[in-house]
């Protein structure tokens, strides 16, 4: 006879929010407030390896495009949750430059996206000069967009 064992994968959040038994709503939300703040540590650490890896894939001439777009979309979900606006808008426009190079790869973006992504999960540039590296970023994104002439 075989041990089958089941198992049930955990949702904090979810938990945290179940309105089933009689929960008033803005108490869930108060729960789901404080569960998505438990959770943002180890959210950080899971930003941070994806910041990591995107470095180094970022560095081949020739990338999984598609695991480099999982992370992009990962980094700018979760760092939203993070409260890390600058980190997360910048995902998402190298989620968007990946999907501008079609089939192709452009190393050069690559590894500017991958520097600006570090620089910003680390937090060292003052405001401006992260609303300035984000409008440079998104021009870069603009030109690929241009039919070439």
């Amino acid at each position: 006879m075989t041990a089958a064992r089941f198992y049930k994968p955990a949702n904090r959040l979810a938990d945290a929010v179940d309105v089933r038994f009689g929960t008033r709503v803005d108490d869930a939300l108060v729960k789901a407030d404080d569960a998505v703040r438990n959770a943002q540590a180890g959210m950080r650490e899971s930003i941070a390896v994806w910041v990591e890896e995107i470095g180094l894939l970022c560095g081949q001439p020739a990338p999984d495009k598609a695991r480099l777009l999982w992370l992009a979309n990962g980094v700018l979900g979760v760092s939203t949750a993070c409260g890390l606006g600058a980190l997360s808008k910048c995902g998402g426009l190298f989620a968007r430059a990946l999907e501008l190079m079609g089939e192709g790869w452009r190393q050069d973006m690559g590894v500017i996206y991958a520097r600006s992504l570090g620089r910003f999960l680390e937090g060292v540039d003052q405001p401006a000069t992260e609303t300035a590296v984000l409008a440079s970023l998104d021009a870069m994104n603009k030109r690929l967009e241009a039919p070439e002439a």
